[in-house]
């Protein structure tokens, strides 16, 4: 393969906008953590008036979108990738096995359907430790 400086650039720029993606993850990781601390907190306790189950729920439902976000940002940089990668090939620049396969998912979907499942499942058992009375 010969070298080409903005395949290289633009390997370059995915890394670091990788990187910076993961930070934002493990900040949302976080807050679901700690979303799941209310809630267990809400349902092992009866006496929780119901402005905290609501202000819990309000909590919880933004950290969902902002792990959404999350997830679609680094959908939308990987597509954006991809494109440069598309129209450097298009150019006459030889791709990697790589970058040829992020110039195929460009017309993917930001989130995919396995993020949507387990941003539902994490809101699911949050808002049933919220909301279900304990048994």
């Amino acid at each position: 393969m010969e070298w080409n400086q903005n395949t290289y650039d633009m390997w370059m720029l995915f890394a670091a906008s990788m990187q910076s993606q993961a930070i934002w993850f493990a900040g949302c990781a976080f807050l679901i953590w700690v979303g799941f601390r209310f809630t267990n907190n809400i349902y092992n306790d009866s006496s929780t008036p119901l402005v905290g189950k609501i202000m819990a729920t309000a909590f919880c439902g933004s950290v969902a979108l902002f792990t959404l976000s999350v997830f679609a940002q680094v959908g939308g940089i990987r597509s954006g990738v991809g494109a440069v990668f598309a129209a450097l090939e298009e150019q006459g620049a030889t791709l990697s096995d790589g970058a040829a396969m992020l110039a195929a998912s460009v017309d993917d979907a930001a989130v995919n359907p396995v993020q949507w499942v387990f941003i539902g499942s994490v809101v699911i058992m949050q808002l049933f430790q919220i909301w279900m009375k304990k048994a």
